[in-house]
């Protein structure tokens, strides 16, 4: 039987959710990049957090493009990415972050995988970071090793939405690592994940989401030792042998030394990064 959200080719809906606050400077080209998929059976959803610059003027230029939008606050990034999902009718959604944008054929490379792969849950690839307009480096994502740390890409991520349903949506009890921990909810439940050794999503490495980055770790932790009880990464040790990593390659960064923090990342970093 065809799903109420296939057309007669047999071509699914995808929904892909926009979460943005006072994001003038880079909302436009978010969008544009869903917008402009080569696959064009996909519905657009943006959850704006009641934005004071011009980001609901640059919505309403796009407003018939948009499946819907909204403005209004909200509780923070779990609460806004759960409105998202709610409103989705798609069989597969995305979640895509003002600021970052995909690749032209990200969601056809996307729903071919959900095809080849019929028990998938999620499909994730490879994130390109950016440093203004230069390529900074590549990461990919690795979901065997979720239970060590976050080493799935979110932004390349989509998701069957009857998980959702299953095993439910992002928890506000997360303000930082809630992304981690609802994919190491969905990998503890069986789900499994299929990634593709390409490029399907970009992110600028601005700096700013390592402000808080001792936070983040510690959220990554509690969700650990709520999941992985009695396993070695769920231990103090563990935690702070993380902390320890960061340390050093922030100070690589800092010091300036490109050729130290080269090898970090492409023979000590948990997954493995490179240009």
């Amino acid at each position: 039987m065809r799903s109420a959200n296939q057309d007669i080719s047999g071509q699914p809906l995808v929904s892909i959710v926009t979460i943005v606050l006072n994001g003038e400077k880079d909302i436009r080209q978010t969008m544009e990049s869903v917008l402009g998929q080569s696959y064009k059976k996909v519905e657009y959803i943006v959850i704006d957090g009641g934005s004071t610059d011009n980001t609901i003027d640059i919505l309403q230029q796009y407003d018939a493009q948009l499946t819907f939008w909204a403005s209004r606050p909200d509780k923070g990034i779990s609460d806004a990415f759960n409105k998202g999902i709610r409103q989705a009718r798609g069989e597969i959604i995305g979640l895509l972050n003002a600021g970052d944008w995909y690749e032209l054929d990200a969601v056809q490379y996307v729903v071919e995988a959900f095809r080849k792969e019929k028990e998938a849950g999620v499909v994730c690839g490879a994130l390109q970071f950016w440093k203004g307009k230069n390529r900074a480096y590549l990461c990919r994502s690795v979901p065997r090793l979720l239970e060590r740390d976050m080493t799935v890409t979110h932004p390349t991520c989509f998701v069957r939405a009857e998980l959702y349903g299953h095993f439910g949506s992002f928890s506000e009890k997360y303000t930082l690592a809630m992304d981690y921990e609802l994919l190491l909810r969905f990998k503890k439940n069986g789900v499994i994940f299929v990634t593709l050794d390409r490029v399907l999503a970009n992110m600028r490495h601005d700096g700013v989401s390592e402000k808080n980055w001792q936070a983040a770790l510690q959220e990554t932790h509690s969700a650990r030792k709520h999941m992985l009880e009695n396993s070695i990464f769920a231990t103090e040790f563990y935690y702070f042998y993380l902390v320890l990593k960061r340390r050093i390659r922030l100070g690589l960064e800092r010091l300036g030394w490109e050729g130290v923090l080269r090898f970090y990342r492409h023979r000590i970093a948990l997954v493995k990064k490179t240009k």
